[in-house]
């Protein structure tokens, strides 16, 4: 995806400001506001001057879009990750106004990171050997300076960033999601009285959620899940790069491989192919076992047998475990509403059974 950062970003403007306990806008005292100007991809890591202590809550409010030739551009909320201090561990904006509670003391510092989890190493944000060949990209952007007061423009990106938080989402119990693929707003624990599960809905935007697990991979381990799929996010095949919108579930292997089962919109059931994104192509395998609009809407109930899906798909030397469970969901290729739920999943072999999702 290196061509990706051949596109301008029009303008980003991060701009952070500290917040009274109560949640009211009061007038800023030095070192209450910051803004920062995120001008080049090789920019990294920008300290800003806010000073924040543990459990203070601030506002980041991101400006400006980034056209990559998709349908939409990519905004501040696909981009922007934040940390405080140099060793805290780091967080991509769920929203483009967001209001955060520092969960340690210090500096707060912000980066525009594109593709995150090519050029991110560690959960604190330390930058791999792909940031520096990458090549630098310089930026447009435009800053704004607005006061925290009610008098301020930033009252509108205060209001907003409230109204945000009353619309996310509640991961189910034991899932976060995939550190270096940031947060998102696309899985909300399944609200039913019959399922335990998750429901994938978003049409902007892309995120993985995980649960770790501990489970000799055997010949006899097994998966069981049910899904049910309302809505098919891409527009042809997801082979390539413009159209890799979907969703599915997947397991991680202790060798750092996964592989994922989901409904295509055109592949034929049973077809194979590795994941067509930079990084990702090296690690990710795909495997359609449901196609087309055929069958929307309606529960379906399938069990695969993961050892031999691997030795299928994969190949070469088998992993000795499985260590994570993943939820995935991402329309932010085609920018098409994604809608499905997966509930019920169940991971077993001679030895144990392991209840994925359990409230």
């Amino acid at each position: 995806m290196s061509h990706l950062f051949s596109s301008r970003l029009a303008a980003i403007a991060v701009l952070v400001m500290s917040m009274m306990v109560s949640g009211n806008l009061v007038q800023a005292q030095a070192g209450e506001t910051a803004t920062v100007a995120l001008t080049s991809s090789k920019q990294g890591w920008v300290k800003t001057d806010l000073s924040v202590r543990a459990g203070d809550r601030f506002l980041v409010a991101g400006t400006g879009t980034l056209n990559i030739g998709l349908p939409a551009p990519l905004e501040p909320r696909h981009l922007i990750w934040v940390r405080v201090g140099t060793d805290g561990n780091i967080a991509q904006l769920i929203f483009n106004e967001q209001i955060i509670e520092a969960a340690t003391t210090g500096d707060v510092y912000v980066s525009a990171l594109w593709p995150a989890n090519v050029v991110l190493g560690t959960p604190t944000g330390g930058l791999n050997a792909a940031f520096d060949m990458i090549p630098e990209t310089k930026w447009d952007f435009s800053v704004e300076l607005a006061l925290v007061s009610k008098a301020t423009p930033l009252e509108g990106a205060y209001k907003q960033a409230m109204q945000n938080a009353k619309s996310q989402k509640t991961l189910p119990g034991g899932f976060q999601p995939l550190w270096y693929l940031g947060a998102s707003n696309v899985f909300n624990k399944l609200n039913s009285t019959t399922r335990r599960g998750v429901h994938v809905r978003t049409a902007d935007d892309a995120g993985i959620i995980k649960t770790p697990l501990n489970m000799d991979l055997t010949r006899d381990t097994q998966i069981d899940f049910s899904w049910l799929y309302r809505a098919l996010p891409a527009r042809a095949d997801e082979t390539t790069t413009p159209h890799h919108d979907y969703m599915s579930l997947a397991v991680e292997f202790d060798n750092g491989q996964d592989i994922t089962w989901f409904w295509s919109a055109t592949l034929p059931p049973e077809t194979i192919f590795r994941c067509p994104l930079p990084g990702w192509d090296k690690v990710e395998t795909h495997i359609a076992v449901q196609s087309g609009q055929d069958g929307l809407g309606a529960w379906h109930s399938h069990t695969r047998n993961i050892y031999d899906d691997y030795e299928k798909a994969v190949g070469g030397e088998m992993p000795g475990k499985i260590v994570g469970v993943w939820v995935i969901g991402n329309a932010v290729f085609g920018r098409r509403q994604a809608d499905a739920e997966f509930a019920d999943v169940t991971i077993k072999n001679a030895q144990v059974t392991k209840d994925i999702f359990t409230d």
